[in-house]
């Protein structure tokens, strides 16, 4: 006689989901934020949100099948990505995958969630079933497939060709960021080619990156092109990082232009020399771009300017409506910054490279990776890959769970 299943307290099953509806978003924002690195979003909002994950995995299988099964398919993204990971931690993880993917033939709109989710599992099993699906029928479900092994640097073999040549924008997107993780990335040089002249802005950028990764000159004469564009951020921070004479000139004029100062000084504080803090501090009283001059500031000399006693009040009348990281930044106090550089300027050498107030240096790169502000980690990692080899490049998940990342970087030298 089988035995009966015993109906958990489903308030409490309720609670722990709507917290960890919420906490998906905490954490999602804590993995870009100024003001979190790796050790306070694993203490904080990721050991909060498992917490609540675990309440749902350990209050038995009719939660699966009554609960978390029917919420795949919810309006919300962050209640579709925790049930997806609630399901696959389970105990019949293997057999919530097959209705996870049946979400992804049937409904094209909860992809996203979906991939956010399976990301988070790092379980050979899924990744051995992720690489079957991308020999699937549907290009649907092997774009998706596709996504989750690209947020590991897994490489995608045959595929790709396929993924390449989609109508589809956002997968050829996805393609072409995912060059760089295939053993022989240079094969597929043409296709970068092609996609330098397309127009959709996704593409191009992404055909750039995968361009400059593959060291071809088009894509660097093509990101000087894009970075004239007030949506040309990420070619200006490739060019920052590479630190030619007349892109750093143009990054500097960039300044002068409110469409694009705020991507300017996201991308020169990468640079950090001291002829950049120069130019960046000229924008401190400035309501919008002070918190990211400030940040230029920091990021070159390792003040941090809460602490130091040179930030002002938050002017919570100008919040914006979508909340950004960069909300989250300090506002700097220009006199106290100001007058701090003037009495330290000479101790930093024009055209050296600082990080966190030393010489920038493959070991501080490491470093910031390790113990940074997560907002900032996206950049340290493009600029450590652009100084190895590829077959020396990081592998790093910096949107995985702080437990997978750790042990990426400790594989790290």
């Amino acid at each position: 006689m089988a035995a009966r299943e015993v109906d958990p307290l489903w308030d409490i099953v309720e609670e722990h989901f709507d917290e960890g509806e919420f906490l998906w978003h905490v954490w999602q924002q804590s993995l870009i934020a100024p003001d979190y690195n790796l050790d306070e979003v694993a203490e904080g909002p990721e050991e909060r949100l498992l917490a609540h994950v675990e309440g749902l995995i350990v209050n038995g299988p009719l939660v699966a099948s009554r609960l978390l099964l029917p919420a795949l398919v919810s309006a919300a993204p962050a209640r579709v990505s925790v049930a997806a990971l609630a399901l696959l931690h389970g105990p019949r993880g293997e057999a919530a995958l097959a209705n996870i993917v049946d979400v992804v033939r049937r409904r094209p709109q909860q992809r996203g969630p979906l991939v956010r989710a399976m990301a988070c599992v790092d379980a050979p099993w899924l990744r051995a079933r992720l690489r079957e699906l991308l020999a699937d029928d549907d290009l649907g479900v092997v774009a998706t497939a596709a996504a989750v092994l690209t947020l590991h640097h897994e490489p995608l073999g045959d595929a790709l060709g396929l993924l390449l040549a989609d109508d589809q924008s956002a997968t050829r997107a996805l393609a072409l960021r995912a060059l760089a993780d295939e053993p022989d990335p240079g094969r597929y040089a043409r296709a970068v080619q092609a996609g330098l002249q397309e127009l959709d802005p996704i593409v191009l950028d992404a055909a750039i990156d995968a361009g400059v990764r593959l060291g071809l000159a088009p894509a660097w004469a093509r990101a000087r092109e894009r970075m004239a564009e007030p949506d040309g951020g990420a070619s200006m921070l490739l060019l920052a990082l590479r630190g030619e004479a007349s892109d750093l000139d143009a990054l500097v004029a960039a300044l002068r232009d409110r469409k694009r100062r705020l991507p300017a000084l996201w991308a020169l504080g990468f640079r950090g020399t001291p002829e950049v803090v120069d130019a960046a501090l000229a924008w401190l009283d400035d309501l919008s771009a002070g918190p990211l001059a400030g940040e230029v500031f920091t990021a070159a000399t390792g003040i941090d300017l809460a602490a130091a006693g040179m930030s002002l009040p938050r002017d919570d009348d100008h919040e914006s409506f979508d909340h950004r990281p960069e909300d989250d930044l300090p506002r700097p106090d220009p006199m106290l910054v100001l007058q701090w550089w003037a009495r330290h300027r000479p101790q930093f050498i024009d055209g050296q490279r600082y990080l966190a107030g030393a010489p920038r240096s493959h070991a501080s790169l490491l470093r910031e990776l390790r113990f940074g502000a997560m907002r900032r980690r996206p950049g340290h990692l493009l600029d450590l890959a652009l100084d190895l080899p590829p077959q020396r490049r990081p592998r790093l998940p910096l949107g995985a769970p702080t437990a997978q990342q750790l042990r990426a970087l400790a594989s790290l030298k």
